[in-house]
């Protein structure tokens, strides 16, 4: 299994942002605020964090999940 690259997320104003520590900054942040996202939330938004998804892309996919 190849290994993928860790990246570095580049914002607007020049600041770089690592994904993985951005992501354990959103999963705790989420349980200090009492709301415990499962793996499928986390992963969606490590996608859109990773640039792999849009936010209208991953807003799409929860629309769909729960209009079923």
């Amino acid at each position: 299994m190849a290994s993928k690259t860790r990246s570095i997320i580049t914002t607007a104003d020049g600041r770089r942002l690592d994904p993985d520590r951005e992501m354990a900054m959103v999963e705790k942040g989420q349980q200090l605020a009492g709301h415990f996202p499962d793996a499928e939330a986390l992963e969606r938004g490590r996608r859109v964090l990773d640039g792999d998804l849009t936010v209208e892309e991953a807003r799409a996919e929860i629309a769909a999940k729960y209009s079923r």
